[in-house]
């Protein structure tokens, strides 16, 4: 039995999940999740170790301060003319997705650090709503569909949208639009706290290997190809022996990020199947983020079947093993690539 319709080589199973990139904690008396490992960013400047703590989300140690605020989920487009994008590299958790027809959208999550340049900005969509809701994110987005702007208005979602805060974002002259809307964490933050936003958040946090240690099982996974439905989105990682993480490519070529030059990198990658339709003639769809599903978790150039579980709108998505057991990622970046449950997928073992 296979994990996904389309993946070629991996066995599946079902089971139910934690969310975000995301990855998984032991549950606190608050029923957060709570993460267990410490680890230091191998090329951040040296801090003293009392003014250091683990990122929840990556498992990487940032200043204090930086977690004394609320995490963001800033939208960015993924449209050819929408690459490279600036500040993927920097995220600690990013999110692919659909929206419209083939064309996929990134929610890029923001916490650990300060990120100078983002974007291209775009608009939101109810689902990516869902999926900010895991983290108590403040939401950054530029206009959006009528559901989507009526979810923000109906939960009361902590919403920076470019049109009612135009100072917080800017329009690069080195672009067209609508390709060329910009903002960075300081104007977020900053534009979060004078709306009375920028509170500390109530975050959830990942459970994270120790060093050296590896999870169990699996199957050889050095190579995936995502066939999102047009060649231009369709997603490849491959990873790299001697970095220890996934290089990603799209649309068959490097994914790189404008801001550093860099090719974009995963240290995990979550793959979660949901329930996917088309809901009009503009190729909008609604994507089920509550309930349960199938899931795969790729690390360490190798692959398990696991599953997801969301147990409301505002609640945390979580992923699970298996056997029943919280998956525990490498700490770093996490890609979450959503995909419909008839997206083929190809996990290869070179």
């Amino acid at each position: 039995m296979k994990l996904f319709t389309g993946i070629s080589k991996v066995p599946v199973i079902i089971v139910l999940v934690f969310s975000v990139l995301a990855l998984v904690g032991c549950g606190s008396e608050d029923g957060k999740k709570t993460g267990n490992g410490i680890f230091s960013e191998k090329n951040g400047p040296v801090e003293e170790e009392q003014d250091l703590a683990a990122n929840p989300l990556t498992g990487l140690k940032v200043k204090v301060g930086n977690l004394e605020r609320r995490p963001l989920a800033v939208m960015i487009e993924n449209h050819p003319e929408a690459r490279p994008q600036d500040g993927l590299a920097q995220a600690d958790l990013v999110y692919e997705m659909l929206s419209e027809g083939a064309i996929t959208r990134f929610m890029a999550i923001y916490y650990g650090n300060d990120v100078e340049k983002i974007g291209p900005v775009r608009s939101a969509r109810p689902y990516f709503i869902d999926r900010a809701f895991d983290y108590d994110a403040v939401y950054a987005y530029s206009g959006g569909s009528e559901e989507a702007k009526t979810n923000i208005k109906r939960f009361k979602v902590a919403a920076l949208d470019e049109f009612a805060n135009a100072k917080t974002y800017w329009r690069s002259k080195n672009r067209r639009k609508p390709h060329n809307l910009y903002t960075s964490t300081a104007k977020l933050w900053a534009r979060a706290s004078q709306k009375g936003y920028n509170r500390e958040g109530n975050v959830p946090a990942f459970d994270f290997l120790q060093e050296g240690e590896e999870l169990p099982g699996g199957i050889p996974a050095g190579a995936v190809t995502i066939k999102y439905p047009i060649g231009f989105s369709i997603v490849e990682y491959t990873y790299d022996e001697n970095k220890g993480y996934y290089l990603r490519k799209t649309g068959g070529k490097l994914h790189l990020d404008r801001a550093t030059g860099e090719q974009l990198a995963a240290r995990n990658i979550i793959i979660q199947q949901v329930n996917t339709k088309v809901i009009d003639r503009e190729g909008r769809r609604e994507m089920e983020m509550v309930g349960s599903g199938k899931a795969t978790l790729i690390t360490g150039k190798r692959a398990y079947e696991a599953t997801w579980q969301k147990d409301s709108r505002r609640g945390t998505t979580s992923f699970y093993l298996k056997n029943g057991e919280p998956i525990k990622l490498k700490p770093g970046r996490t890609w979450i690539q959503v995909v419909t449950t008839r997206t083929p997928v190809a996990i290869r073992g070179e």
